[in-house]
């Protein structure tokens, strides 16, 4: 009974049938409980590590898997590239993340490559049901007032702030429209592209509608450009399936190319003649899109062939972007990529993604596959690629679900497929009454099956590995989120945070811990230790790093909050109407050392550093806004007109007083301070 048990293909027994259901728990899970903070993949972690092990196991006693296709050997190898990348960034949580997407994306990959070879795709169609079902109850949910975050596996109140309401179980609005309005895309082609016309076939199509009517409800412009590709890509997919199978073309697919005809023309004489939707859409709020896109290819030459590393895309031009807040991601996967993991990286994603999609049109063409493999193969098809379009817009592979989605659809492309001998120059190839049988999909041989078992314990070591790092901070939240309700003294959850960031430097917590920064007497001290936390795990970080500097300031380490500023700004410093203001918190840091100098019985220094303070504030347009982007730091200095008239005037009233005794001016202070350090900043604010 046992060897009967072992015998055959693991995805069609009941170890298969165990991952499966793990498999669709933890992608449906994953979309309400994970979000940007890598801390919050932990359990889903161990999840994948037990899948991982119990695959190996099947394999090694003795249930067959299908035999790795080229492109399935070569998407692994690039996997092993993005990991290596992932884990030499300079960023730590940015690391994290990212190794965490790359090590769930393989875990789909391999599930979708697996599953692949089954003819019917019921079990794919139940769970896209179910997600868009849960979807719409959760939108319902989170808009009543008494709905508790903890119902969808999140905090109130995380180790990064008060938690947001969800618009359905996603976090982001973008998200849930793209989701909703694909899967339910999706649903419905397949309703069409079967042909079946009983009401239990019409019950995934109705839901499909379901989920793209209340995709409009997200508050999201995505669905305008799913929705169309959709139609447009569905179409042509069901035409192609059409002519592979010699099968008349019906009066709705005629219908449908004349509809997308006419719209091409008219889009086309648009753009010869007119450009009005050109207008409309450069005039449309693209939310800083277009604003971060133009910055990140300022700095894409200095990219290289491996990158900046993961969350390069946004440090890299945090010292020139012009907005009050820090840009997150690039909103363009193919951006970031370049960016993040270099023309290694970008090249190498085209090309896998390529080389899937001529893999799936292989089979659409292929003689001897089922119509349900066939049906398969299009909505995967039509997946790739409105996940793809959309990665043009948005962050789209930052996210747990989607990204295993795209996997989980790469996978299925690449599985083997039944197919003739392939020789261009044979002409069996082209005469019908000639063509050899076709050769059977192959199980993977003994070598090849001892290969992908260590690679699975590989995979499986890994994911318990970044668990360890990740499961103390996903716990914490917990507890931390207790101590808030329970009203613990502010000193108590700051302490607490500054324990969790020693090993887990987010900035993000470290944005938090200011935000409760007391009006009167704050905790410097701790906020300095905190700054240096962040700045460890995240040396590129300017914002905490102005604010490092300002902290130093208000504890009167004026030369220290000097070389913080030297260490950290690039060149003669950015725009002072880009992040942070630096020129503000700069300027009154040398107001307060220049006015410490004069106690301290050194007029000379005293006066060229009042002089320099006031000689930066003097510069038109120089004062707008003064703190960094944080909220918890915008009662720390805020200058405006008026503000900015008075530093100048009592800066002046020192100078003058300096000036009754006559001293020479002593720079020395602008010289390095330390040995190989850089000299003062900032030198056309003496001009």
């Amino acid at each position: 009974m046992a060897k009967a048990i072992l015998s055959g293909r693991l995805t069609e027994k009941p170890i298969g049938r165990l991952l499966g259901v793990l498999l669709t728990l933890l992608w449906i899970t994953g979309m309400s409980a994970i979000d940007s903070n890598p801390c919050t993949l932990s359990p889903f972690l161990w999840v994948l590590a037990g899948m991982a092990l119990i695959t190996a196991g099947g394999i090694a006693c003795g249930l067959k898997i299908v035999k790795l296709p080229v492109t399935a050997w070569l998407s692994l190898a690039a996997a092993l590239y993005y990991l290596w990348r992932a884990s030499t960034g300079f960023s730590v949580i940015e690391n994290l993340s990212d190794i965490g997407l790359i090590l769930g994306a393989i875990a789909f990959y391999l599930a979708g490559l697996f599953t692949g070879q089954h003819n019917s795709s019921r079990g794919c169609t139940i769970v896209l049901s179910i997600a868009i079902l849960l979807n719409l109850g959760a939108m319902w949910l989170m808009r009543q007032d008494t709905i508790n975050l903890h119902w969808l596996g999140r905090v109130n109140v995380s180790l990064t702030g008060e938690n947001s309401r969800h618009v359905t179980l996603y976090v982001y609005k973008n998200f849930a429209g793209l989701m909703l309005s694909l899967c339910g895309s999706l649903l419905i082609w397949r309703a069409m592209l079967r042909g079946e016309k009983s009401l239990k076939a019409a019950l995934p199509a109705l839901i499909g509608l379901a989920g793209i009517a209340a995709s409009f409800f997200c508050g999201t412009r995505v669905i305008w450009l799913v929705l169309p590709l959709a139609l447009a890509a569905g179409w042509v997919l069901w035409i192609v399936m059409k002519l592979y199978t010699n099968r008349p073309l019906g009066w709705g697919m005629i219908g449908g190319g004349v509809v997308l005809l006419v719209a091409i023309l008219i889009s086309a004489y648009d753009f010869l003649f007119d450009n009005s939707l050109v207008k409309y859409f450069s005039g449309v709020e693209s939310h800083t899109r277009f604003l971060i896109w133009e910055c990140i290819n300022r700095v894409l030459p200095e990219a290289s062939l491996t990158g900046f590393g993961p969350g390069g895309s946004q440090w890299e031009i945090i010292s020139f972007y012009p907005e009050w807040q820090q840009p997150n991601y690039a909103h363009n996967e193919y951006l970031q990529l370049w960016a993040d993991y270099g023309l290694i990286g970008l090249g190498t994603a085209v090309a896998l993604l390529l080389l899937h999609v001529i893999q799936g049109f292989r089979a659409l063409a292929s003689e001897h596959i089922s119509a349900e493999r066939r049906c398969k193969t299009a909505l995967a098809l039509l997946s790739l690629g409105l996940m793809s379009c959309a990665a043009v817009t948005d962050f789209v592979w930052h996210n747990f679900s989607l990204l295993s989605l795209t996997a989980f659809t790469c996978g299925t492309l690449a599985s083997p497929f039944p197919q003739p001998p392939m020789s261009l120059f044979s002409r069996r190839n082209w005469a019908p009454e000639c063509r050899p049988a076709a050769q059977p999909v192959k199980a993977q041989g003994r070598g090849g099956r001892v290969v992908v078992s260590v690679l699975l314990l590989a995979l499986s070591t890994a994911f318990i590995k970044l668990s360890n790092i990740l499961t103390p901070v996903w716990s914490s939240q917990w507890e931390f989120e207790q101590l808030v309700a329970q009203k613990a003294p502010v000193k108590t959850l700051r302490s607490y945070l500054l324990s969790i960031l020693r090993t887990y430097p987010d900035t993000r917590i470290a944005d938090y811990i200011i935000t409760m920064a007391p009006t009167t007497e704050p905790d410097w001290n701790a906020y300095e230790q905190g700054l240096r936390y962040a700045l460890a795990g995240n040396p590129r970080q300017l914002c905490t790093a102005a604010m490092l500097a300002q902290t130093l300031d208000r504890l009167g380490r004026h030369k220290e909050a000097e070389d913080v500023f030297r260490s950290y700004y690039p060149g003669d410093g950015p725009d002072n109407q880009c992040l942070t203001r630096w020129a503000t918190l700069y300027a009154s840091n040398l107001q307060r050392w220049g006015r410490m100098e004069m106690l301290a019985g050194n007029p000379g220094r005293a006066l060229s550093l009042l002089q320099y303070a006031e000689q930066i504030a003097k510069v038109d347009g120089g004062f707008t806004y003064a703190a960094p982007y944080r909220k918890g730091t915008r009662t720390w200095t805020e200058w405006g007109t008026e503000q900015r008239r008075q530093f100048i005037r009592s800066c002046k009233t020192d100078i003058d007083i300096l000036q009754t005794i006559n001293p020479p001016p002593d720079h020395s202070w602008q010289e390095p301070l330390k040995a190989g350090g850089k000299p003062a900043l900032y030198k056309r604010y003496m001009k």
